[in-house]
């Protein structure tokens, strides 16, 4: 008696279809979150070698300083030394 009153379950048409989709939506989902910080660490790296590059390939263009005959200056440091020891109250 109990057998006949069992019931069939009625399963959609596209009910498989959008259990493989979900599964597979997942699938990239989880494969963009694990790889996703490898490829922006390779993409930081490369804009950090093209930089690299431009800079090594790019002329000189540090401005020297123009001192006739190679002559050193020596700048004065200002004095630390006091008149009058202060009086403190």
């Amino acid at each position: 008696m109990l057998r006949m009153a069992t019931l069939e379950p009625e399963i959609e048409p596209m009910f498989e279809d959008r259990v493989i989709r979900r599964l597979k939506v997942q699938q990239v989902k989880e494969s963009l979150n694990y790889w996703s910080p490898a490829l922006i660490g390779a993409g930081i790296a490369c804009i950090v070698i093209f930089v690299t590059l431009h800079l090594v390939s790019a002329p000189n263009q540090i401005r020297r300083a123009n001192v006739p005959g190679g002559e050193a200056r020596l700048i004065s440091t200002p004095k630390l030394e006091l008149d009058h020891i202060p009086v403190l109250r």
